[in-house]
C-alpha cells in the first residue's frame, strides 16, 4: 500500500483538480462525508440504543481546507439528526476557496458556530462541549510546520483532557505529516479519517500512537492520479510478502532452498548464534551452519541440532580470530548467503576480522549487532564490499554509523534510513516501533507488524537469521530483508496474542513463525 508524505498528497489534490478537472469543492465534500460517517459509526459503537437527535457532536475547525472538510462534516452530521456545534478557531472573514464555501452553506443552515478567538471565549463554552458524545479534530491538517502555540494549544489540551472519543481529519492536530513528530502538543485521537493516501506521519511514531484507529477515505481521486505518482513508502502487507516466495518444486532438494553461513557468538554468547541458526532452519534455509569460536563448539552441538557447526580460530578470550579469516571465507565460498555479527564480541582482534571478512565476502551478506559495531570507527568501508549487503542496526547502532546521536536517528528515521542506503550502497533496516527497511535506489518499506513485548535480547538474531535464510533461497536483499522483517513482527504478534507482551521472549518469535507463515501463505498458495 502507497504511503506518501503531505508535499506528495498536495500534488495529487493539485494534479486532480488541474488535470483531471475535479473540482476541490467535490474533493472536500467526500472528504466531509466520510469523516461525517465515521463519527455516526463510532457514536453507534459507544452508544448502543441511543438516537442521535439525543447526541451532541462538536467539530473544531481551523481556517484551512482542513476545516473545510469539518464544516462539510457537521453539515451531514446536522443531516442525519445529530446536535451539532461548529467551534472556530480562526476568524470567519479569513477562511477562503472551498473552505470559505463550506462555512457559508453552514451559516446559511444556521448551525451552532462558536468563535474561539482567545482563552475566555473558550473557558465561557467549557461546559457545552462536555457535553459532546464525540469530538470532531479538524483544527490543522498535514502542512503544519512549527509548533503549535496559543489558542490552538489551549484547546488541543482542553479536548484532551476531556476523554470524549475524537475523530481527527487527515491528521491529529499538533502530529508532523511527514515524520510523525509531536509539534509541541497534539490531539489524542481514537480515529483518524485520511485522505485518499496513507500519510507518513500517521505511521511512525510517536504521531501512529496519537492517530488511534486509521480508516484511509476514499475522496473520489482518479485513479490514474494515485497509480502515477511515486509515493514515499510502501506500506508492507500480506500480500506483497507472500509474493516474494518462489514455488517449491516437486523435486526439490536441501539444496534447492539454500545454504546460510552464520557466523555468531562468543564466550556468553552462544544464545545469539542458537537463536539466529533456529530461525534459519525455522525460514526455509536448506542447510545452516554456524561458525563459532572452536572451544564454543560443544555448547552449540548440546544447543543445536538442525544446524551444522564450523569450529574456528580463537582468540584466547574465546572470540573469533584473524586466523579463522581464510576458513571462513572459504566456507562462505560454498553458501548462498552470510549472517555475521551475532554475539561475536567487540574484541579488537574480532572486529579485525570483521572488517577483512566482509571485504572478501563473495556471497550475500546480513551485518548484524556486533558486526555492525565493528564498522563503527570506519562505515564506509561498506562501500566498498563487492556482494550485495544487509545492515540491520537498532538506532544506537545507526547512530554510530552515521556519527549521529540515537535521539537524532529517531527525530528523523527515514531521512536516517535512507541516509544509510545511499551512503553505504546496501539495504539498510533501521529496527524499532515501525521498522524502516530503504534501499539504495531510493525504495522505502515501513513495516507495521511487532510489538513493545518484542523489545528483548536475542529478537535481532532471529531477524538476522530470517534475513539469512530468505537470502539463500534466491530473494533479492530488500525482498529478503522487508519479507522477515513483515514475518518477524507478525509472529511476535501471534506469540503476543497467546502468551501477553510480558511473557514474550525472543525463542516464542521462533515458534510462532508457522503461523505467520500460514498467514501469508492464505494469499500465495507457493509459500
Amino acid at each position: 500500500m502507497k504511503v506518501v508524505s503531505p508535499v506528495t498528497m498536495r500534488k495529487m489534490d493539485q494534479m486532480a483538480i488541474e488535470e483531471y478537472k475535479v473540482p476541490g469543492a467535490i474533493l472536500m465534500e467526500n472528504a466531509g462525508r466520510e469523516v461525517a460517517l465515521a463519527a455516526k459509526n463510532l457514536f453507534e459503537r459507544k452508544n448502543s440504543g441511543m438516537s442521535a437527535n439525543k447526541a451532541k457532536i462538536a467539530v473544531f475547525c481551523g481556517k484551512g481546507n482542513n476545516g473545510g472538510d469539518g464544516f462539510v462534516a457537521a453539515r451531514h452530521l446536522s443531516n442525519m439528526g445529530f446536535g451539532t456545534t461548529i467551534y472556530l478557531i480562526a476568524n470567519p472573514e479569513d477562511i477562503i476557496g472551498d473552505a470559505g464555501l463550506n462555512l457559508k452553506i453552514v451559516e446559511e443552515m444556521e448551525l451552532p458556530i462558536e468563535i474561539i478567538g482567545k482563552s475566555s471565549d473558550l473557558s465561557s463554552i467549557e461546559e457545552k462541549i462536555k457535553e459532546s458524545s464525540i469530538i470532531i479534530d479538524a483544527i490543522f491538517g498535514t502542512g503544519l510546520k512549527g509548533e503549535v502555540k496559543g489558542i490552538a494549544r489551549d484547546v488541543i489540551e482542553l479536548i484532551n483532557s476531556l476523554k470524549i472519543p475524537v475523530i481527527a481529519v487527515d491528521i491529529p492536530s499538533g502530529i508532523s505529516g511527514e515524520s510523525g513528530k509531536v509539534l509541541g502538543t497534539a490531539i489524542k485521537a481514537e480515529e483518524t479519517v485520511t485522505m485518499g493516501a496513507l500519510k507518513t506521519g500517521l505511521l511512525l511514531y510517536p504521531g501512529a500512537e496519537y492517530a488511534g484507529n486509521i480508516k484511509i477515505a476514499d475522496i473520489g481521486m482518479p485513479k490514474i492520479v494515485e497509480e502515477s505518482i511515486e509515493a514515499e513508502a510502501e506500506l508492507l502487507e500480506d500480500k506483497w510478502v507472500a509474493s516474494c516466495f518462489k514455488a517449491y518444486p516437486p523435486d526439490a532438494h536441501k539444496g534447492t532452498f539454500g545454504k546460510v553461513f552464520i557466523i555468531a557468538g562468543s564466550q556468553g554468547m552462544t544464545g545469539a548464534a542458537a537463536l539466529s541458526a533456529t530461525a534459519a532452519v525455522r525460514s526455509g534455509a536448506g542447510l545452516v551452519t554456524v561458525g563459532i569460536p572452536k572451544s564454543l563448539d560443544d555448547i552449540l552441538e548440546t544447543k543445536l541440532t538442525e544446524a551444522m557447526k564450523l569450529p574456528l580460530a580463537e582468540t584466547s578470550d574465546r572470540c573469533l580470530s584473524l586466523d579463522a579469516l581464510n576458513t571462513a571465507i572459504e566456507f562462505a565460498s560454498t553458501c548462498n548467503a552470510v549472517v555475521l555479527g551475532p554475539g561475536i564480541s567487540q574484541k579488537n582482534e574480532t572486529k579485525k576480522f570483521v572488517q577483512q571478512f566482509i571485504l572478501k565476502c563473495p556471497v550475500p551478506i546480513v551485518i548484524d549487532a556486533d558486526g555492525l559495531n565493528a564498522l563503527a570507527d570506519n562505515p564506509d568501508i561498506l562501500k566498498d564490499i563487492s556482494a550485495p549487503v544487509i545492515i540491520t542496526p537498532h538506532p544506537g547502532e545507526m547512530g554510530r554509523l552515521l556519527n549521529m546521536t540515537s535521539a537524532q536517528i529517531q527525530e528523523d528515521r527515514i531521512g536516517a534510513a535512507r541516509t544509510a542506503a545511499k551512503r553505504f550502497g546496501c539495504v539498510a533496516v533501521l529496527k524499532g516501533a515501525r521498522t524502516l527497511i530503504a534501499t539504495p535506489s531510493n525504495e522505502l518499506f515501513i513495516n507495521p507488524t511487532g510489538n513493545p513485548g518484542m523489545a528483548t535480547g536475542g529478537s535481532g538474531d532471529v531477524l538476522s537469521g530470517m534475513i539469512g535464510a530468505f537470502l539463500a533461497r534466491g530473494m533479492e536483499p530488500h525482498e529478503a530483508a522487508a519479507s522477515a522483517v513483515y514475518l518477524h513482527g507478525l509472529a511476535g504478534d501471534f506469540a503476543a496474542l497467546d502468551k501477553t507482551e510480558i511473557y514474550l521472549s525472543a525463542g516464542d518469535i521462533i515458534n510462532y513463525l508457522y503461523k505467520a507463515f500460514y498467514k501469508i501463505k492464505k494469499e500465495h498458495q507457493d509459500v
